[in-house]
């Protein structure tokens, strides 16, 4: 009967185990972080990151980038797919290097936004080879040599079909190959 004094008794509104809640929130938490943790993995290896989703100032100021205005889905999902491309055949020319002989072997794509463009640009296509043709033979060795000379010579060329072909809509122009010797 001693025994039974000795024991204290278990006061309302406090629980008599003593670690059964830690354990509990120690597994929420570690639930809870792979949780996070799966949609964040979602979210940046997806292609477009978080852009993709349409959240976040990043996807703002990505939409912006891209010419994209809010509200303007028809034509975003329009613009967003690759129009027909035309492959040009390749070019071998004799680059003006003064010394040296050199050559460069170019090769191109014309994206256009429709099947009537791609039209178009096949039916002056003996005009836009000239006038690549031209330009080319005037660059040098140097003017075909890193990035941001074959973001020039793709922006000044992609003016050229413009030029030679009025009214003729060119999304892109894409450099498949680029060889100089």
């Amino acid at each position: 009967m001693a025994e039974a004094e000795a024991k204290p008794e278990a006061k309302p509104g406090k629980p008599t185990s003593g670690g059964g809640g830690g354990k509990l929130v120690l597994i929420l938490l570690a639930v809870n972080s792979v949780l996070l943790a799966s949609v964040l993995a979602v979210l940046v290896l997806k292609p477009g990151g978080a852009a993709a989703h349409g959240s976040g100032e990043k996807a703002e100021e990505h939409a912006a980038a891209e010419g994209h205005a809010k509200g303007d889905k028809a034509k975003e999902g329009k613009e967003a797919l690759p129009g027909p491309t035309l492959r040009l055949p390749d070019f071998v020319v004799r680059l003006r290097d003064g010394e040296a002989e050199r050559f460069a072997r170019v090769s191109f794509e014309i994206e256009v936004p429709d099947e009537k463009a791609k039209e178009a640009v096949t039916l002056r296509m003996s005009q836009i080879r000239d006038a690549f043709l031209v330009y080319l033979s005037d660059r040098t060795a140097e003017d075909l040599r890193g990035g941001d000379a074959i973001t020039r010579l793709k922006s000044e060329l992609t003016q050229k079909i413009v030029e030679v072909a009025p009214g003729t809509p060119v999304r892109s122009l894409y450099v498949t190959e680029l060889i100089v010797q």
